[in-house]
């Protein structure tokens, strides 16, 4: 099981920030070892990060896959964004540029591998078939407004439809290799959800960025 991280608060006490370039130098340092069917989990400083980390009581808001292409030496991420849906971006964009500002992530980054996925050669070529095949689906902008709507006013109907959001795109991607999704604490399922379970666990010793 990762680390407990119930709040951003102990994330930070836990993992002081580095400056960028020391990020970046910690990713160079592990880009080997990424593997397809590891996890990013991130907690974003941006107002809707915090709604969904309290909401979900976890340190995290947004979670990735890691895609691995071994015949070209490249590592990528698969995200579902509000602006772009499903997207696959250099992982190094992450530390370096992630917003198309020339800057990297405005928050925290952490890697994780589930154990199950990990060891498990044909669920990783099924989970990057499964990234590849969905890369420019629509974001679940409905849910995400919805998500809004009931952490406001506490209701509790949850609606399936053929979008994404991050979490949803994990669910989805676990569903396809038969491995059952974590159990949700709230109304939606959410980033932490997923950093949660038994068979999760933090990679590398300490955060990313």
């Amino acid at each position: 099981m990762a680390l407990p991280l119930y709040k951003k608060s102990k994330l930070e006490s836990l993992f002081p920030r580095d400056k960028p370039q020391t990020n970046l130098q910690n990713y160079n340092e592990i880009r080997s070892e990424l593997q397809t069917g590891d996890f990013l989990f991130f907690s974003g400083d941006h107002w809707l990060s915090s709604l969904i980390r309290r909401r979900s009581r976890s340190a995290w808001s947004h979670v990735g896959i890691v895609i691995r292409l071994e015949e070209l030496d490249r590592v990528f991420l698969i995200e579902s964004v509000l602006e772009n849906g499903i997207r696959m971006v250099p992982m190094s964009f992450v530390f370096k540029d992630y917003d198309g500002h020339q800057k990297p992530y405005a928050g925290r980054v952490g890697w994780a591998r589930h154990n199950e996925i990990g060891q498990n050669l044909t669920m990783q070529r099924q989970i990057k078939e499964f990234c590849l095949d969905n890369l420019t689906k629509q974001y679940d902008r409905a849910e995400y407004y919805r998500i809004l709507w009931r952490s406001f006013v506490g209701l509790k109907e949850i609606f399936e439809d053929d979008k994404y959001t991050c979490a949803e795109f994990i669910r989805a991607a676990f569903e396809l290799v038969g491995v059952e999704p974590p159990r949700e604490y709230s109304y939606f399922i959410s980033p932490g959800a997923f950093w949660r379970m038994d068979e999760m666990e933090m990679m590398g010793g300490k955060m990313l960025i």
